[in-house]
């Protein structure tokens, strides 16, 4: 077969062109371009700004006008508002972060309560970022006095007793209790004892209110005398001695309770005088050393306990409310205070002795004792003639007595004998034998003896104001002692008799 004709340049075209055409060029692999950042800084959002707080600030003192001193521990509010300050040792406050405005300042403290009254500034105006000052006083003496007592009371005496009384054991006002405050006017300064006589007992009473506060206006402007809280069912406080050397306003709060319903009746009992409450507390002498030994109980109650070699004791099981603790011991004036006892939480006191007194003056004696006796019952029940023996004081002090049972040794019905170890004790000469039982009753609680002879230990002749005996049935009911009949010796005291000192 003949080719065609070719040219030379083209057949040599054709020989190279053949082997290449029939390679195959390989794929190419993708590369990915090189990712650059900027790394050319850019502006940023400027941030917010917080915004400044348009607050005011207060800053005061608080005064105690009534004692003339900071009122410390009060807490001051700004009206409307949650802010609060409390009053520092000084009387000061400070009070931050108050909205600007104008608002009143309320006053909380023990003070205003026990007054009965709201303490509430005029309006005071806060500018932002500006200290308000201020002072804030609990009103005088003079003002408060105009406030709660009539011109026609004030007329009697310029002077006034104020103060709460509510339930021991709720907090709840006892609306409706009746304050009585007792007190004898004093002798003119320089009058011989030869022209002082007996005086009339003055008094003064109020009804709680239905904010729980008393108001005694008309009393002297210097005072010495008793306060008592009594109740429509019969509960009572003690009688709280309460005195003003000067000034014209005294504050005195207490508390008393109802008195216990007897089982399965609806009345109550005047004797049922136990309860819930405690008390805690250590006796000291003159010198803060503890006294050993003493005896410690509750006025008109039978509860008593001895104290401990560091001066320590415990009374349990008692009524709530106002009542007085007294203290005996050989060689010491007895002793009386005031105690708030409550079934919430034990009391606790320290009761300080002074110095023996033998023998209060007859001054003294002879202005108080007759008001005195006429309220404790031992006039009336005399002068009815109920069967008893009845030694008054003037009778007391011819017996010169060296010990309490030798005021009964000539007594009918009582005899007195000697232990082995020397102590005395009393018995009864009904029965046969003469050992009959007899009951001693020491301001109106029963004597619980702890020890032989221990009555002429802690009772001495000396401060014997009145004693009653009775035998068998002519013994007065609130006398008796329950499932006995034993003849009953009873004893008032100077110290709960007498209702003034000198």
């Amino acid at each position: 077969m003949r080719l065609p004709f070719l040219s030379a340049p083209l057949l040599s075209a054709l020989l190279f062109a053949a082997p290449l055409a029939a390679q195959k060029t390989p794929p190419k692999t993708p590369v990915k371009a090189p990712v650059t950042k900027d790394t050319t800084a850019k502006p940023k959002a400027p941030a917010p700004v917080p915004e400044v707080p348009k607050y005011g600030f207060l800053q005061g003192v608080a005064i105690d006008s009534l004692h003339e001193e900071p009122l410390v521990g009060a807490l001051i509010q700004i009206e409307g508002t949650g802010r609060i300050g409390p009053t520092d040792s000084l009387g000061r406050f400070l009070i931050d972060s108050i909205l600007p405005g104008t608002y009143r300042l309320i006053v909380d403290h023990p003070l205003l309560d026990t007054l009965g009254i709201t303490l509430v500034t005029p309006p005071i105006t806060f500018a932002v970022n500006e200290v308000t000052r201020t002072s804030v006083a609990v009103p005088s003496a003079t003002f408060l006095t105009n406030l709660f007592c009539t011109a026609a009371r004030r007329a009697l005496g310029p002077g006034a007793l104020v103060g709460r009384v509510r339930e021991p054991d709720t907090e709840e006002a006892a609306v409706g209790a009746r304050v009585s405050f007792v007190w004898y006017d004093p002798d003119p300064p320089g009058l011989p004892a030869n022209l002082r006589v007996k005086k009339a007992p003055r008094v003064r009473s109020a009804e709680v209110g239905t904010d729980g506060t008393y108001r005694l206006c008309g009393l002297p402007p210097t005072f010495e005398g008793k306060l008592q809280a009594q109740r429509k069912d019969g509960g009572e406080t003690a009688e709280v001695p309460v005195s003003q050397s000067e000034g014209l306003l005294s504050l005195r709060s207490m508390s008393v309770a109802a008195l216990p319903k007897i089982a399965g009746t609806d009345s109550t009992a005047k004797a049922a005088q136990r309860g819930s409450a405690r008390v805690f507390g250590k006796v000291l002498n003159a010198s803060g050393a503890p006294v050993a030994n003493a005896r410690v109980g509750l006025m008109g109650i039978s509860a008593a306990t001895l104290t401990r070699a560091n001066g320590d004791f415990v009374l349990d099981s008692l009524p709530s409310g106002t009542q007085a603790i007294v203290v005996r011991q050989l060689g010491y004036k007895p002793t009386e205070v005031p105690v708030e006892l409550s079934a919430r939480t034990p009391a606790r006191v320290t009761v300080k002795l002074g110095v023996y007194v033998p023998e209060l003056s007859p001054v003294e004696v002879i202005s108080a004792r007759e008001e005195g006796l006429q309220r404790v019952g031992f006039l009336d029940r005399k002068r009815s003639a109920a069967g008893g023996y009845f030694m008054d004081p003037d009778q007391l002090e011819k017996r010169r007595a060296t010990m309490f049972t030798d005021l009964l040794r000539t007594v009918p019905g009582i005899r007195v004998q000697s232990g082995p170890n020397g102590q005395q004790s009393i018995s009864s000469t009904r029965s046969a034998t003469g050992g009959g039982c007899v009951t001693v009753w020491v301001d109106g609680a029963q004597w619980q003896s702890m020890e032989a002879g221990d009555l002429d230990a802690f009772v001495r002749p000396e401060e014997v104001s009145a004693i009653e005996v009775y035998n068998g049935i002519s013994t007065p009911p609130q006398f008796v002692t329950v499932g006995q009949n034993c003849s009953a010796v009873v004893v008032w005291t100077k110290l709960r008799v007498q209702t003034r000192k000198k």
